[in-house]
């Protein structure tokens, strides 16, 4: 049933989600809309009539209000690749596309070089080697930032700034040794991409960077990135195995081109395309990841209360075991992932709603079981002494305690109204400065601090 509020509401979000429009810009467009609306029922015609006619009318004015009415008017996924009307904006999304395969097809080569020189991906037990493992972020990260400083027009400085960044960390991962056990090494892997994908935003925000609108926008972005990442690199695997099997029935090994290259250069474009829809066509996902993240916090919710119910009940405790310690922490990062994927697709105006209280109850059973895991770091760091991996978990278990407390304590203070909603935008958009600085620290000072071990 046609909901008239609730598709104005949607509406406003998308301009908001835009970034180009301030809130009073906004809310004076919402009142045209109104007005508009109003107008065309007291004619005769029906509330979605009238909103459709409405937004279609300002979108005359409005770009942004025309890619809605595209969008919410008809079926959603033909949108995705569609032209736009508008020369302007149709020439920039001919621009955009050609820069896309332009970079997956330099990343892909990236990758390839070093087989020139007769280092090849795969070791000769079939693992890929620790150098691509290492260089990971580097044959596809870079050209994701240089793809929004391009579209965000950005300055020579800014331009020297990124890429001094990218190339200053290559230099030193690839200078520092490593020894047995390699610790520090795997440490570095693990938070470099980390890192370098907070670069990437500082490129993605562009001049926004310093407000926490700018910070909030690109939370939103990595979220659907990575939902229409597993998406699009879940085709590529379907498309591989499709190839290879049709293949095998006419009697031809078509394997090892698609491990040497289909695999390589098909997840290079599956990245650029990846960023590509996020970016041009986000108002399509800002529909479908938010109930992807509505559906699986009461689920998660579900799971850890359990958890924690049977772990009291049975007194046993995982947290005993480093892997599961590993693991928890990987689980931790997802749930505050939910969470913040939660609040940046919420409408701040809103008051306070269900999936708010779930949101709050998911970070205090987090919090509970982040408390566990803390104790147990603690009495492995006092009974078996330092190592990179122990201090690095102690270090991410407090990052995330201090992230969640602040959260559930700004939680509590806006159901009991002492502030509205904006300061808990605040507080998270602010935090990403501490996991910034943690990663770094982890990346390239850890392996000094632990002598490369």
């Amino acid at each position: 049933m046609f909901d008239l509020e609730t598709q104005i509401h949607l509406w406003s979000d998308h301009l908001r989600a835009h970034g180009k429009l301030s809130d009073a810009d906004i809310d004076e467009l919402e009142n045209h809309l109104r007005d508009e609306i109003e107008d065309l029922i007291a004619t005769g015609l029906t509330p979605d009539e009238a909103f459709l006619i409405s937004v279609k009318r300002l979108g005359n004015v409005d770009a942004i209000s025309h890619e809605f009415a595209k969008v919410n008017t008809e079926n959603l996924w033909r949108h995705l690749l569609v032209e736009t009307v508008d020369s302007q904006a149709k020439q920039q999304n001919r621009r955009d596309i050609t820069l896309v395969v332009i970079f997956a097809l330099l990343a892909g080569t990236l990758f390839k070089i070093p087989e020139l020189f007769g280092f090849g991906l795969l070791d000769q037990d079939g693992e890929i080697k620790i150098f691509f493992i290492k260089n990971f972020s580097f044959f596809i990260l870079p050209f994701i930032a240089a793809f929004f400083l391009i579209k965000r027009k950005s300055e020579l400085k800014t331009w020297a700034t990124i890429l001094g960044i990218f190339i200053l960390a290559a230099v030193i991962i690839n200078v520092y040794p490593s020894f047995d056990h390699h610790n520090t090494e795997f440490l570095t892997n693990v938070h470099l991409p980390l890192f370098l994908w907070l670069v990437v935003g500082a490129t993605y925000i562009g001049r926004e960077w310093q407000g926490s609108q700018g910070r909030m926008n690109f939370i939103r972005f990595t979220g659907e990135a990575f939902i229409y990442g597993v998406l699009v690199m879940a085709g590529v695997m379907v498309l591989f195995l499709f190839t290879m099997v049709i293949f095998k029935a006419i009697q031809i090994d078509v394997g090892k081109f698609l491990t040497e290259y289909f695999l390589i250069y098909g997840g290079c474009a599956a990245a650029m395309i990846t960023v590509y829809l996020v970016e041009a066509k986000k108002s399509v996902v800002e529909n479908f990841a938010p109930i992807l993240a509505k559906i699986f916090s009461p689920l998660f919710l579900i799971i850890m209360v359990a958890f924690l119910i049977v772990m009291i009940i049975t007194g046993k405790s995982p947290f005993m075991e480093r892997d599961f310690l590993i693991g928890f922490d990987f689980m931790l990062a997802l749930v505050l992932g939910l969470v913040l994927y939660v609040i940046s697709a919420r409408d701040i105006r809103q008051p306070a709603n269900l999936f708010d209280y779930l949101n709050l109850a998911l970070i205090m059973a987090a919090l509970v079981i982040d408390g566990v895991a803390l104790s147990a770091i603690l009495f492995r760091l006092s009974a078996f002494g330092i190592t990179p991996n122990k201090l690095a978990a102690l270090g991410e278990n407090l990052a995330l305690l201090g992230n969640l407390a602040g959260l559930a304590w700004l939680y509590i203070g806006y159901f009991n109204k002492k502030f509205d909603f904006t300061k808990i935008i605040k507080w998270q958009t602010d935090y990403l400065y501490v996991y910034f600085i943690w990663t770094a620290i982890v990346a390239f000072i850890f392996p000094i601090i632990f002598k490369f071990n």
